[in-house]
């Protein structure tokens, strides 16, 4: 059964780091700790490709909270609303390249700073 995300947040010190895992592993046999990258926000973009290569980009998605709230407890914008044209089709196009190859097609998440 997949636990992904429960009881997640951002630690400041060790107390904080503390509270956090406890409540984590009060629903989950493991945790993920990770590097908080404040200023970033988080954009996904949903791509669809099929066996011939043939790809289309369905929609791009911004989380409205800061990075660091799980996605699956945040609030998601589509199409996002703060990116700029470079940035927007930037990611876009990396999102193609990505999907290019199929050993990458199980779901990539980017964060970009702001």
């Amino acid at each position: 059964m997949p636990y992904g995300g429960q009881k997640s947040g951002v630690a400041h010190n060790i107390k904080e780091l503390k509270e956090i895992v406890d409540g984590a592993l009060a629903v989950s046999p493991q945790v993920l700790i990770e590097k908080y990258l404040r200023h970033f926000k988080e954009l996904e973009y949903e791509v669809v490709r099929d066996k011939f290569g043939n790809t289309v980009t369905v929609c791009n998605m911004e989380n409205f909270d800061p990075l660091g709230i799980h996605t699956g407890d945040s609030i998601v914008i589509a199409p996002s609303q703060t990116l700029n044209n470079f940035e927007y089709h930037g990611l876009r196009q990396a999102s193609i390249k990505i999907v290019a190859k199929p050993e990458n097609c199980r779901g990539v998440q980017r964060a970009v700073c702001v």
